[in-house]
């Protein structure tokens, strides 16, 4: 495939990484979905440029990245409320964006939010590996890095499936997330199953890509019985023996031990990459 140098990390700030919709077909070898943590933005992103659903993207948790223009090109941005320069110009568009051989785009501020989407016209390309560009954390397929060149598609054209009709996430102040009563659901007490309908939990420093720590008050079992290791995926909730919640997410392992007690609906997952550490979120129970 035909590919162009486009980009140069100047600087990579907290996170930046290559991204598409993520690996599938391999979980039977323990390897994760990965892929775009918010995947809503991910594929506004695209569809804004008229790219193939699956089109490689970056992903920025948090500001500060730096980069240098290799060729004129067009790019969008979106997810996170964000605020970025371009030659020391700033840009607060919501609309497609051309740039020149030699500009530097930084991306100054996050306001709200967490992670934005890049997408750039034919969309970003790597080396696939297991059909996907995505970065997988811990892995030789890490994020980018100083001095890194990033390249793009040459002549993709627009991918047969159509994207319309999807808008730019919300990013309300309140984060409501539905989910759906897993298989252990039923272990909880009732007092528990109370608790996690009506009670604020807070987002633990220690979250990352493969799942999001969770602090309230906690969660009692009916009984102490065990569980054989089972399957799980993004959006699983788990209950650990000290009574908190795990929220799995894209890098989440493929099979785990602890009680799967809810399960996070698409739209919530997408919700979720866009928290930080200490916000609160509150679940919203469809039984």
């Amino acid at each position: 495939m035909e590919s162009l140098p486009v980009l140069k990390v100047l600087k990579h700030g907290v996170y930046c990484a290559l991204q598409d919709n993520g690996r599938f077909g391999y979980r039977n070898l323990g390897i994760p979905y990965s892929g775009a943590m918010d995947r809503h933005s991910f594929l506004y992103a695209n569809q804004r440029l008229g790219n193939n659903a699956d089109a490689g993207e970056l992903e920025i948790f948090g500001q500060g990245s730096v980069f240098m223009i290799l060729a004129n090109c067009v790019i969008f941005i979106t997810g996170a409320e964000h605020e970025i320069t371009i030659d020391g110009l700033r840009f607060t568009t919501t609309d497609p964006i051309s740039v020149f051989e030699g500009q530097i785009l930084k991306i100054e501020k996050i306001y709200a939010g967490a992670r934005i989407y890049i997408s750039i016209k034919g969309g970003f390309y790597s080396t696939p590996i297991m059909n996907s560009i995505s970065t997988l954390n811990d892995t030789h397929l890490g994020p980018l890095k100083k001095n890194d060149i990033v390249y793009k598609i040459s002549g993709q054209t627009k991918d047969k499936k159509s994207l319309a009709g999807i808008r730019n996430i919300e990013i309300n102040k309140i984060c409501k997330i539905p989910v759906l009563p897993g298989p252990e659901y039923f272990w909880l007490s009732q007092a528990s199953m109370d608790v996690l309908e009506s009670q604020y939990f807070t987002i633990s420093p220690t979250s990352n890509r493969m799942g999001y720590r969770l602090f309230g008050a906690p969660l009692q079992k009916i009984n102490q019985q065990e569980m054989l290791t089972s399957a799980v995926m993004p959006g699983t909730v788990q209950l650990t023996p000290d009574g908190q919640l795990i929220i799995l997410m894209r890098d989440c392992q493929t099979t785990g031990g602890y009680p799967r007690i809810l399960q996070v609906e698409e739209w919530g997952i997408n919700q979720l990459a866009q928290r930080l550490p200490g916000d609160d979120v509150v679940f919203q129970i469809f039984v």
